[in-house]
Order: C-alpha cells, then sequence, then structure tokens
C-alpha cells in the first residue's frame, strides 16, 4: 500500500481500474451494457468473419512461405549447407514447360477461397482482392524458385502488374493461383499468374457441349464495292468510278484471330491472367534474369542439365565477398559464359517475349492518349 500511494494519482486511479475490471463482479457485468446483445452477437460475427482482413494478417500469409524456408533451414540444415540447398533447389529443372510433357517447367501454386472479406456487394471476388492474393503466390514462387538468389544477398523488385479479369469467382469457392515464369529480356522477367478454379463435373459436361472457342470473324465472299467519297469522308482520287476490292486480298491483310482459351491445360476454368514484371537486384545493380535463373539451378539448355549449379557452386566456393563480385557486374568477365540459353529455349523465350511485349509496349503506347 505504501508503494501505491508514493505513486502519482493518475496511476493509482489507472491501476484500480485495471484491477476491478478483472474482478468477479466486473466478469459477470455486461460489456457495453447499452447494446442489445444480438447487435453484439451481430458485430461479432462480422469481426470473426472478416478475420482474413485482420491487422497482420496479409503480412503473415506474405511472408508465410520465408518463415516456413526459415524453419526448415534451421531444423534440417545441418554441416553441408550445400546439399541442403541443393535439395531445395530446382537443380536441372527446366524454366519452360518441355512439349514432351517430362518437366512442367517454372510454376508455383496456392490454393485460396473467395471468403466473405474479399468478395464485393454481388457476392463476387472483389478486383482489387486479386492483387491482394496475388501478392502470396508471388512471394512463394519466387522462395521456391530462388532460394539460393537470396542467400546470396540479391532480391527482387516489383516493377508493376497487369490484370486481365476474364470471369468472376463466386462467394465461398475454391480457387487456386498458379504462377509461373511466362519470360525475360535482358532486364525484366515477367511472372505469369492464372486464377483458376475446377468447376463441377455437371459444369465441365456443360462446357464441353457448348464449346470453349470463339469463332474468327472473317470478310463477306461477295466483292466490295467502293462508292465515291463524299466531303465528309477520306477522299480518293479516282473520279467517279468504283472500284472493286478482292476479298481474298482484305483477308490477307486481317491478322489472324487465335482461340481464346477458357481453360488451362488439365481442364481448369481460368478466371483472370495477371502478368507481374520483376527486376533481380544486388544491392542498386540489375542482375540478368538469365544470370540469375542460372545460378539458382535452373537449366537453360535442356532437361536434367545441372552444369549451372555446379558452376554456381564453385563460385559460391570462392567465399560471399567473390559471389557478392559476380552479381554486382563480374558475370560481364566471367570466361565460362555457363548461363547462356541453348537454341531452342532462346526460341522459346523469344516467342514468349514477343506477345509479353504487345502487353507492356501497349499500355506504354497509351501514354499519349
Amino acid at each position: 500500500m505504501q508503494y501505491f500511494e508514493a505513486l502519482p494519482a493518475p496511476l493509482v486511479q489507472a491501476s484500480h481500474w485495471l484491477a476491478s475490471s478483472f474482478s468477479s463482479e466486473a466478469a459477470s457485468q455486461s460489456l457495453f451494457p447499452f447494446i442489445p446483445k444480438p447487435i453484439k452477437l451481430a458485430l461479432l460475427l462480422v469481426f470473426v468473419l472478416n478475420c482474413r482482413s485482420w491487422p497482420g494478417v496479409w503480412h503473415f500469409r506474405v511472408f508465410r512461405s520465408v518463415i516456413s524456408y526459415r524453419l526448415n533451414e534451421l531444423f534440417t540444415k545441418r554441416e553441408d549447407g550445400h546439399k541442403f540447398m541443393t535439395d531445395i533447389s530446382p537443380v536441372g529443372r527446366s524454366v519452360f514447360p518441355t512439349t514432351d510433357g517430362s518437366d512442367s517447367g517454372a510454376i508455383s501454386v496456392l490454393k485460396v477461397w473467395a471468403a466473405l472479406d474479399d468478395c464485393d456487394f454481388n457476392g463476387h471476388l472483389s478486383n482489387s482482392c486479386y492483387a491482394k492474393n496475388l501478392d502470396p503466390a508471388r512471394m512463394q514462387a519466387w522462395v521456391k524458385w530462388c532460394p539460393s538468389l537470396f542467400t546470396d544477398g540479391a532480391w527482387v523488385a516489383l516493377g508493376g502488374a497487369h490484370y486481365h479479369y476474364i470471369r468472376e469467382i463466386p462467394m465461398n469457392a475454391s480457387y487456386e493461383v498458379r504462377v509461373s515464369i511466362g519470360g525475360w529480356d535482358e532486364k525484366w522477367i515477367y511472372l505469369v499468374a492464372k486464377f483458376v478454379s475446377h468447376p463441377k463435373k455437371s459444369s465441365k459436361n456443360h462446357s464441353s457441349k457448348a464449346g470453349t472457342t470463339i469463332p474468327s470473324i472473317t470478310t463477306p465472299s461477295t466483292p466490295l464495292v467502293t462508292e465515291p467519297s463524299t466531303p465528309g469522308e477520306p477522299a480518293l482520287n479516282m473520279g467517279s468510278k468504283t472500284t472493286l476490292l478482292d476479298p481474298s486480298r482484305v483477308d490477307s491483310k486481317l491478322a489472324s484471330k487465335s482461340t481464346l482459351r477458357t481453360h488451362d491445360d488439365d481442364g481448369a476454368l481460368i478466371h483472370c491472367v495477371a502478368v507481374s514484371t520483376y527486376c533481380c537486384k544486388h544491392g542498386r545493380v540489375t542482375v540478368p534474369p538469365k544470370v540469375a535463373l542460372a545460378i539458382s539451378g535452373f537449366s537453360l539448355t535442356e532437361v536434367g542439365d545441372s552444369s549451372n549449379w555446379e558452376h554456381a557452386k564453385r563460385l559460391r566456393e570462392r567465399g560471399p565477398a567473390r559471389m557478392t563480385e559476380f552479381l554486382r557486374g563480374g558475370w560481364k568477365t566471367e570466361e565460362n559464359q555457363f548461363w547462356e540459353l541453348s537454341p531452342e529455349v532462346e526460341a522459346e523465350r523469344v516467342k514468349r517475349l514477343a506477345d509479353l511485349k504487345k502487353l507492356t509496349e501497349g499500355l506504354d503506347g497509351l501514354r499519349a492518349y
């Protein structure tokens, strides 16, 4: 008691209030007695149903893969750290899926469900929550693909993301976020994420009957006739004569429309496609994507070729300082360019990059409007 008497009056009052809050009499009293009990229960229900949006939950979901990796490293890694890193790295794996199906390529799958707090008033997954749930999927992919790269002191920076919404995801529906490497250039690496769900059997039968292709538009089979131009139209110096246009020549000028896919390779329904651009960094120095992938263990020649990993191992055996020097520009003077692509992988990369550039360059062109 003498100790409490020596304290300032506000602290004494606060301590008495805190002690009374935990007394048996206070426990029997209702909190906020002026609020009806049904309203309290409703508020509590809303609070619980939105638990995935509580403070800190998003951070835990994003860094869960990092925490899992650190715990795995703590309890699994022993004296041979290289063996531990070899076991969890994509040594000899192909970046792209192979045509014979022997390797599915770099792909990471995160299973999610459309919770109440992620949906809008229409009962569908809100467009803003596609980005919210893509964050942990991308982090999981990078930890799965390049753990050794991060151990070497490198990191990845998100440059931008583009979303193509195809169809809605209903509330409480389970879906997957499938992240893969779409391609890369000298600086940027493109991650392609597909939000997919597995439809029920009845939906599959319906889709197979209805078909999943969208017909292309063709020109009419009859000749097209150009009339004399009016003042409101672009004038052609043809006098009063009409000119017949050859339909075959018109068809050849039209770009052929590729069939739009509605389902993934395994029949999963595609709801959204997102493209994210990343840049690999060591400090503020850019690490070329092919160098980052090669030292992470990926084979850039043929499936099963682990020579990239062996070369990276020899670099790491020289010490952290030597690896840092390599990532910060030393790769330019390295005699053994082990990260070079085979002609087949390079052809696939160029093909994919052409489609990815249509997206990024097209949006860049819209800045003029």
